[in-house]
C-alpha cells in the first residue's frame, strides 16, 4: 500500500497497453524509457531542480523527430536554451518533452540526462510525474501515441519523517492516558443522544421476524438486506425475536425529522419514529450495535432515543477530475448512509470533464468526457492528471453517466434518504463545457451557423489573459454571451426532467461560483459593452450578474440554489437580500487560520445566508493524512485526518484548528479572539457539514475508500452531534475531555468499523505507528485496538512475517522501521533514527 506512485504507473500502464490494442511488435512500443527523479532546490531556494533520463531501448539511432507527452501537476517550468531537450507545458497538467537545436541523436542503449528547473517542490512520491506516452513526428507511426515506461525514484528520507515517529508516539499515549471508561455495546459511531441500559439481553441466532407499517416498506427491505448480507440472519415470519418498525407513539417528541427511538428488551427490538427517515437512522443504529461481534449476536437490553443536532451532514464526490462509476457511487451511497449522512454532493462537472448525459448536448459527454493525445481538442480533451492517451480506454480520464443510469442511481440513493445535489460548476472551472460547446461550434460553423452559436460559452474575440488556481488559461464562461444563459437552462431543464423521472424530489443545483481567476473577461469585447451598459466598475460586478441570472432561471423551475462561498460576498446589499433569501446553502470553506480568512463563515451566516460548513482543515479530505512522501494528497491546505474532522466545532471553528498547518499545537481558547461571532440569527444558518473529496489525485475507487476512511468518520459524529462536552471547557480541562473522547472515537473505529469495512470490501488507510526508544528500550503504539506493529533494525521494510512488537524491547540500532498491520491493510512506514 506504501508504494502508491510505483503500483499506480504499473497499473496504468498495463491498462494503457491493453486498452490501447498494443502488442509486441517494434511499431507498437515506444523506442525509449524514461526516469524521473527530484533534485534540490537552487542556491535561491526558490526554484528546484528534477530530471528525466531518457534512454533508447530500441535497437535504431533516436533521432529528432519525436515529442513526449506526461502528466503532473501544475507547475512554471523554466526556460534552458542550453538543453538538448526542452521541456514545457501545453495545458496545466499537461506537459510535453521535445529534441531542440542541440539534440543530435542517442544511440541504441544510450541516456540523456534532461534538467530543469520547475517552481515549487514534489513533496509526495504520488506527484510524481506519470502517463507517459510518445509521438512520433515522421514514419509509419507518425502521430501514433505510444506508452512510454516511466520510472519514478522515491523521494529522500524528510525532515518531517525523521520527528514523526516519536511525536506519534507521543500522542497515541496522551490518548491512551486519557481513557476513563469501559467500551459499551452503545458506543457507536455517530454516538446516539440518550442511552438508558436495562436488565437482560436478546441473543440473535439463526432467525429473526420483523413486521413493519406499510410505510416503511423501504426501510424493512433495506434492514433485511443487511442483516442478511452482513450477519447471516434469516427474516422469517416467525421466530424467536422480533424486529417492530413503527411509528411513534407520540410524535411530539421528535425533535425534528430524523428523531428515532430504539428499545430493546423481552424478545422485541421496536424502532419508532415519525419519519421514513428517522425510522431508517434507528435502523442503522441497530446495525451499529451489532458490528464487531462475532456469532452469537448479542443486544443488550436498552432504551435509546437520538436525533442530530445538523439536518445537512453531506459528502461531496468529485468524478469530473478523476471518473468513477455509478456502481462504484452506488457503494458509496450504501456506506455513507450506514452512518447516516443524508447529502451527497455530485460534482460531475469541471475543467477536466463532465459526466452526465444532457439530451441535445451530446458534445458535452462525446468530447467533454474523453481525454485523449490531441493537438486541437475538436474530439476531446486534453490528458490531465492521470494522463493516458487513450479516449477510448477504461481509466479514470473518460466515462459519463448515461441519463438512465443518472435516474437509477437517483432512486438508489433516495431509498437510502441521500439528497443528492448536482452542481454545475460556473461560471469558472468550466473548461470541459467551454470546450466541448467550442467543439459544436466547429462542428455546425459551416452547416447551420446560428446552431453553431446557440451554446456558444466563449466569446472568440476575448483576449483576456489569466491563470486559475489549477493553472488554466481559458476555463471561464463568458458571461455577456446570451448563448452562456441558454446552455445553462438547458442543462438545469434536463436535470430537472432526470429527477422528476426519478420520481425524486429536485429542491437545489448547485451552481459552483468558485476561483474566477483575476483577469478573466477583461479582455472581452462583449463583456466590456455589458459593463458599460449596466455601469459596472469592476470583474466581481460581472460575476454578480451572471449569479443573479442563474438564479433567476431556477426560479422558473422552483428551485434553490447552493453555491460555494464566493457566490455570497462583496455584492450589492440587495444583491445579498435576493440571493440569501433563494439560496439552500452556501459552501464556506475557506477556514485556515493562518490565511485571515476563518471569519467568512460565520460573516456570510450573519449576512442572512444559510451556510454549509466545509472547513478546509477539517473537512477536505484529498488532503493529505498527514506529510509521509507516501501518504496520497495534497498539502495545500495542510494535513488532515479522522482527529482533525474530528475536532471541529459548527459553532466555534475558530477552535475547530487544534494544530497549525505544519502541524504544530495552537492555544485553541485564544483562536477567536477578536474575531466574528455568531448572532442569534447567524446561529440559525448554520445548517449543516460537508466533507469535500476533489479528485486531483485519485486514480481508482479504491483511493476514494482510502481518502474517506477512516476520516469522514470524524464529520459523522460531529454533525450528528454538534456539541461535544469539550466545547465549553478550556485550557486543561478541555484538552483531557478532548482526549478522552478522541480515544473512544478510535476505539470504536478499531472494534466496530474497520473489521465491517474489512469483511464487506471497503478499503480504508491505518494510521502508522508510533516509535520511541528510551533507555535502550524500544516502544510502540497505536490508537487503533487490535492492529499489529512489526517491525525492523536492520534498515528493511517491515511486512507481515517481521518482528511483532508487544512490549518494550532491548534496541540499538539506529534505523527502526514499523508498519501498522490489521487484517489484511498496513500502513505507511513508520521511520526511528537515533
Amino acid at each position: 500500500m506504501n508504494d502508491i506512485r510505483f503500483s499506480l504507473l504499473a497499473g496504468w500502464l498495463c491498462i494503457l497497453l491493453v486498452a490501447g490494442g498494443c502488442k509486441s511488435a517494434n511499431d507498437s512500443k515506444a523506442p525509449v524509457s524514461l526516469t524521473w527523479e527530484m533534485g534540490n532546490y537552487d542556491e535561491n531556494g526558490k526554484y528546484y531542480e528534477n530530471s528525466f533520463v531518457v534512454k533508447n531501448i530500441s535497437d535504431a539511432p533516436l533521432g529528432k523527430d519525436w515529442e513526449i507527452f506526461y502528466s503532473q501537476f501544475p507547475r512554471k517550468i523554466l526556460p534552458d536554451a542550453s538543453s538538448p531537450v526542452k521541456v514545457e507545458q501545453v495545458n496545466a497538467t499537461y506537459f510535453k518533452m521535445y529534441p531542440g537545436e542541440g539534440f543530435t541523436s542517442l544511440a541504441p542503449g544510450d541516456s540523456l540526462k534532461v534538467i530543469f528547473k520547475c517552481d515549487g517542490e514534489v513533496p509526495k512520491n504520488s506527484h510524481a510525474p506519470e502517463g507517459a506516452y510518445w509521438v512520433s513526428q515522421s514514419g509509419v507511426s507518425k502521430g501514433k501515441p505510444l506508452p512510454v515506461v516511466l520510472d519514478a525514484i522515491p523521494l529522500p528520507v524528510t525532515e518531517w519523517q525523521k520527528s514523526a515517529a516519536q511525536k506519534t508516539y507521543d500522542t497515541n499515549l496522551r490518548l491512551a492516558d486519557a481513557r476513563t471508561s469501559e467500551f459499551r455495546s452503545a458506543d457507536i459511531i455517530p454516538s446516539v443522544k440518550k442511552v438508558l441500559p436495562a436488565d437482560g439481553e436478546i441473543l440473535l441466532e439463526k432467525q429473526l421476524a420483523l413486521t413493519f407499517h406499510d410505510d416503511f416498506a423501504n426501510e424493512a427491505k433495506l434492514l433485511k438486506e443487511k442483516l442478511t448480507g452482513w450477519f447471516g440472519l434469516e427474516i422469517a415470519p416467525e421466530a424467536p425475536v422480533t424486529i417492530v418498525l413503527d411509528y411513534l407513539t407520540d410524535d411530539k417528541k421528535a425533535v425534528n425529522e430524523e428523531y428515532y427511538e430504539l428499545h430493546i428488551a423481552g424478545q422485541q427490538i421496536r424502532i419508532s419514529g415519525a419519519t421514513s427517515h428517522g425510522i431508517f437512522n434507528g435502523t442503522q443504529t441497530l446495525l451499529g450495535l451489532l458490528k464487531g461481534q462475532d456469532s452469537p449476536l448479542r443486544l443488550e437490553a436498552m432504551s435509546i432515543e437520538d436525533y442530530p443536532d445538523l439536518l445537512y451532514r453531506g459528502q461531496m464526490i468529485d468524478i469530473a477530475r478523476n471518473y468513477t462509476t455509478v456502481d462504484n457511487l452506488k457503494k458509496l451511497i450504501d456506506i455513507l448512509s450506514s452512518y447516516k449522512l443524508n447529502v451527497l454532493h455530485f460534482h460531475f462537472s469541471d475543467d477536466e470533464g463532465w459526466r452526465l448525459e444532457i439530451p441535445g448536448l451530446e458534445e458535452l459527454t462525446t468530447v467533454g468526457a474523453r481525454r485523449g493525445h490531441t493537438v486541437d481538442e475538436k474530439e476531446w480533451q486534453y490528458p490531465a492528471y492521470n494522463g493516458g492517451f487513450d479516449p477510448f480506454s477504461a481509466t479514470t480520464g473518460n466515462g459519463y453517466y448515461t441519463r438512465a443510469e443518472f435516474i437509477d442511481f437517483l432512486q438508489y440513493a433516495a431509498e437510502r434518504h441521500i439528497q443528492v445535489i448536482p452542481e454545475i460548476e460556473s461560471p469558472g472551472h468550466a473548461r470541459a463545457a467551454i470546450v466541448s460547446m467550442k467543439a459544436r461550434y466547429n462542428k455546425y460553423m459551416d452547416t447551420d451557423p446560428e446552431k453553431a452559436k446557440e451554446y456558444l460559452l466563449s466569446d472568440l474575440q476575448d483576449t483576456s489573459r489569466y491563470i486559475s488556481a489549477q493553472a488554466y488559461t481559458d476555463n471561464v464562461m463568458n458571461v455577456a454571451l446570451p448563448s452562456t444563459y441558454r446552455f445553462m437552462e438547458k442543462v438545469i431543464q434536463e436535470i430537472v426532467a432526470m429527477y422528476k423521472e426519478a420520481n425524486v424530489p429536485l429542491t437545489t443545483i448547485h451552481l459552483g461560483g468558485d476561483e474566477v481567476a483575476r483577469g478573466a473577461w477583461m479582455g472581452s469585447p462583449l463583456c466590456q459593452a455589458l459593463m458599460e451598459e449596466h455601469g459596472m466598475a469592476k470583474a466581481h460586478d460581472l460575476a454578480e450578474y451572471f449569479i443573479t441570472r442563474v438564479v433567476d432561471c431556477l426560479q422558473q423551475y422552483n428551485l434553490s440554489f447552493n453555491g460555494w462561498q464566493e457566490v455570497a460576498l462583496e455584492h450589492k446589499p440587495e444583491t445579498h437580500t435576493y440571493l440569501s433569501r433563494h439560496a439552500a446553502g452556501i459552501n464556506s470553506w475557506k477556514t485556515v487560520p493562518e490565511w485571515k480568512e476563518d471569519e467568512i463563515p460565520y460573516q456570510i451566516a450573519n449576512n442572512g445566508y444559510p451556510v454549509i460548513l466545509c472547513n478546509v482543515n477539517n473537512f477536505y479530505l484529498d488532503l493529505a493524512y498527514d506529510a509521509h512522501p507516501d501518504e496520497p494528497g495534497h498539502f495545500w491546505g495542510g494535513y488532515v485526518d479522522e482527529s482533525k474532522a474530528f475536532s471541529m466545532l459548527p459553532y466555534d471553528v475558530y477552535r475547530s484548528s487544534r494544530t497549525d498547518m505544519a502541524g504544530n499545537p495552537v492555544d485553541v481558547s485564544a483562536a477567536g479572539k477578536g474575531k466574528t461571532t455568531l448572532t442569534a440569527s447567524g446561529r440559525e444558518n448554520i445548517k449543516g457539514v460537508q466533507a469535500q473529496l476533489f479528485a486531483e489525485t485519485i486514480r481508482g475507487f479504491q483511493w476514494v475508500e482510502y481518502y474517506i476512511f477512516p476520516k469522514v468518520m470524524g464529520l459523522v459524529e460531529r454533525g450528528w452531534n454538534a456539541h461535544p462536552d469539550w466545547e465549553t471547557l478550556s485550557g486543561v480541562a478541555e484538552q483531557q475531555t478532548f482526549d478522552r473522547d478522541l480515544s473512544l472515537f478510535y476505539e470504536k473505529i478499531s472494534v466496530k468499523e474497520m473489521p465491517c469495512w474489512s469483511r464487506t470490501g471497503v478499503n480504508f488507510r491505518l494510521p502508522h505507528p508510533g516509535l520511541s526508544v528510551k533507555d535502550g528500550l524500544l516502544y510502540a503504539n497505536t490508537p487503533i485496538a487490535g492492529g499489529q506493529i512489526r517491525y525492523t533494525t536492520d534498515g528493511t521494510e517491515p511486512t507481515v512475517e517481521s518482528a511483532l512488537w508487544e512490549v518494550p524491547v532491548t534496541c540499538r540500532s539506529a534505523v527502526v522501521k514499523a508498519k501498522l498491520f490489521f487484517e489484511d491493510k498496513q500502513s505507511v512506514t513508520s521511520l526511528y533514527m537515533q
